[in-house]
């Protein structure tokens, strides 16, 4: 029996070690090994003294079984995050009491990945509850909203020579735009494969940062809000509603943690790497949570979508947006975005789907004069097959074959994506292949803005 319960140790999934009653270690099957990044012979037969002054994985698995000696107490369905060489993992153990010598085992597995998929589970449910309710907002608001921002304009018309109304007039026009922006916003957060199907646009970034800070200026008088900004004008890839929707929520969020007075400070500085948005605030702070989860908030009347959707945004953009406390006091928030760059693309390998042969020929010309290496094809039966990884693919949606969405399916890991069509039909269809950066770029198009997205997608993170 002893030997058949060692092989069963051997082979079974689920993790084990156990000490004996001088608190050395007697069991340490393989899956705990693979679970824990460590060779069963580094553990087998040290004490839990060894352990707990050694793998940062073992000492907290030490730790637990050091206290159960100690009080004689069983565990069962607890959860205890480890540190492994793979990362933080969380683990779900059970601890036994063997016998009366001090003999304890604990039992455990890897339920960092279940843990997730529950998380998402949980998620998607409450998105599909609010985009219920959203929807119908939309469309019971929209309607009204637009008859007010009718009649305003029709006001304004025939109050054009009374400047005090005019200027009341616009604060209501203002208000009402964003209204709009918010039921947009929302509806975006809810699906955002809608709004990229109409194809990926370049916006010159400081207007719509001047424009954001402007417009808070009057609705905030007397806050201190001032812009940092070199002379030149980066364009990123962001549509100028959400670009908007992006600066304005940082702004305003940083006003209101300091009750409308500031001092909020933007900074908008551009360099080889992308351009950096910065924006910082003398308020409380952040706190010690994830501020970009979705539904997380500390107002009592918030949705906990704004920094969320703000930083699904920026992701889409292939940039990166991170949080924290400023020393001294207050918050600052940070975005990075990369800017088109064609030399970016020199060296780079790339594939070209392309059935129509001369404008098949005119793209491979135009990225090779940026010294793109380019492997160009017809139809999808000619991709070359294997694990070669494409600094970017660039498809139609529309081949002999099969569509690019098919093969961008079945291209590596990692892999962007430019999907080019005349059809308005394929922009809707990146949700199925959502889990891959990929944009969409309706023909014709201008040879610049084809050559910016690429190269944005090749230097995307």
């Amino acid at each position: 029996m002893d030997e058949l319960a060692g092989i069963v140790l051997q082979h079974v999934q689920t993790a084990a070690i156990a000490v004996d009653e001088d608190g050395r270690v007697g069991v340490y099957n393989p899956a705990a090994a693979r679970v824990l990044t460590v060779p069963v012979e580094d553990v087998l037969g040290r004490d839990l003294h060894e352990l707990e002054n050694g793998v940062p994985a073992l000492a907290t698995l030490a730790a637990v079984l050091r206290e159960a000696r100690r009080s004689r107490q069983a565990a069962t369905r607890r959860q205890v995050v480890v540190r492994t060489d793979d990362g933080e993992r969380t683990l779900g153990y059970t601890v036994s009491i063997l016998g009366d010598g001090g003999a304890t085992a604990l039992f455990f597995a890897d339920i960092t990945h279940a843990l997730a998929e529950e998380r998402q589970a949980a998620e998607a449910q409450r998105f599909a509850e609010v985009g219920q309710i959203a929807s119908a907002m939309a469309h019971e608001l929209k309607s009204p909203l637009a008859t007010v921002e009718l009649y305003v304009n029709l006001m304004r018309r025939a109050l054009k020579d009374e400047p005090a109304s005019v200027q009341n007039l616009d604060v209501i026009k203002g208000q009402t735009r964003l209204c709009l922006e918010r039921i947009r916003a929302i509806m975006h957060s809810i699906n955002p494969d809608a709004a990229r199907a109409g194809g990926m646009t370049l916006t010159s970034l400081l207007p719509v940062v001047r424009d954001v800070i402007d417009d808070q200026r009057r609705r905030h008088e007397g806050a201190k809000l001032t812009l940092r900004a070199a002379a030149e004008d980066p364009r990123v890839a962001l549509g100028a509603s959400d670009l908007r929707s992006v600066i304005n929520n940082l702004v305003v969020n940083a006003l209101e943690v300091t009750a409308g007075k500031g001092p909020v400070q933007v900074s908008v500085r551009s360099d080889a790497g992308g351009v950096h948005i910065r924006v910082a605030d003398k308020g409380p702070g952040l706190p010690d949570s994830d501020v970009f989860a979705a539904f997380f908030t500390t107002k009592s009347s918030g949705t906990g979508l704004g920094l969320w959707l703000v930083s699904r945004l920026v992701e889409e953009a292939g940039g990166s947006i991170g949080a924290g406390n400023r020393r001294g006091g207050g918050a600052v928030f940070s975005i990075d975005l990369p800017l088109p760059d064609h030399d970016r693309l020199r060296g780079v390998g790339l594939l070209v789907v392309e059935d129509d042969e001369a404008l098949r020929a005119a793209s491979v010309a135009a990225l090779e004069t940026c010294g793109a290496r380019v492997t160009a094809v017809g139809a999808g039966k000619d991709v070359p097959e294997g694990t070669r990884t494409w600094g970017c693919a660039i498809l139609d949606f529309h081949l002999p074959d099969m569509t690019g969405v098919e093969i961008a399916a079945r291209l590596p890991d990692g892999t962007p994506v430019l999907l080019v069509s005349g059809d308005p039909m394929a922009g809707g269809a990146l949700a199925e292949i959502r889990e891959r950066r990929v944009w969409y770029l309706p023909k014709p198009f201008e040879v610049d803005r084809y050559l910016d997205l690429v190269s944005l997608l090749v230097g995307a993170k």
